[in-house]
């Protein structure tokens, strides 16, 4: 009996609650070290300060189990309905074809509208050069 009343925490404890004793230990120094510049703040502040840290681990920690929630669902809905229909081979070159043909017509309008601005601004570099070269062929008069 003496040997069953010296066994050690760790001897009875499974190797997922050590581990679960690390990571809170690690948590609770990191956030000691985080929030130890704030022993400069009023107490107050301090205080809110605290809590809006200890909520933001409690999110951190909390968004792995809720994508797993998430994920399970997921699945299970994946698994558990019907299995989903394949269209037709017609349906998906119909669907292609009509997705070609606006993607050509999109196309054709920007190029039209790229064209036109590039007229627009050679009309004006053209127009530009021109003033230059008039003003350029008319020397100042010097008083």
């Amino acid at each position: 009996m003496s040997e069953n009343a010296n066994t050690t925490r760790a001897d009875d404890d499974g190797l997922f609650e050590m581990g679960v004793r690390l990571v809170t230990r690690v948590v609770h120094t990191g956030l000691n070290v985080v929030s130890s510049p704030l022993s400069i703040l009023p107490p107050n502040t301090r205080v809110r300060v605290r809590r809006g840290i200890a909520e933001l681990a409690r999110g951190v920690i909390a968004l792995p189990k809720e994508l797993a929630d998430i994920s399970e669902r997921v699945v299970d809905d994946i698994f558990s309905g019907t299995p989903p229909t394949l269209p037709s081979t017609e349906t998906i070159s119909n669907r292609a074809r009509a997705f070609t043909e606006r993607l050509a017509r999109a196309a054709n309008e920007l190029g039209t509208s790229v064209g036109q601005v590039a007229g627009r601004a050679v009309d004006g570099g053209e127009r530009s050069a021109a003033k230059v070269d008039e003003w350029v062929e008319k020397a100042p008069k010097t008083p």
